[in-house]
């Protein structure tokens, strides 16, 4: 399947939702992270958070920003400009969702 055949909406929704997985996993390392590597005392704590950070904003933005920009590069812009609008739809989705399981589940 070619990335090109697929509909602007539809790579969006992909993107959102690869979004969504990833900062899922970064979540739950972080929720557990004080029992995978055990308490940190020193500074290596605040670095990895900080250096997980600076990487997590490189990830999120090739995985939102990456084909729109190849589009814009093309000279696509009304592609790119939509995709970066599905994305950002999808996005608020599932923001959406999120605090609508927060706000509905007991005890998570």
């Amino acid at each position: 399947m070619k990335i090109n055949k697929l509909s602007l909406p539809f790579l969006g929704f992909l993107q959102a939702t690869g979004l969504f997985v990833y900062i899922t996993l970064i979540s739950l390392g972080m929720i557990n992270a004080d029992k995978i590597f055990g308490p940190v005392g020193n500074f290596l704590g605040p670095l990895a958070f900080l250096l997980l950070f600076v990487v997590s904003a490189m990830i999120s933005g090739f995985l939102v920003l990456g084909r729109a920009g190849f589009l814009f590069w093309e000279k696509r812009y009304r592609e790119a400009f939509t995709l970066s609008f599905w994305t950002l739809g999808w996005a608020i989705f599932y923001l959406i969702a999120v605090f609508a399981f927060i706000f509905t589940a007991k005890e998570f």
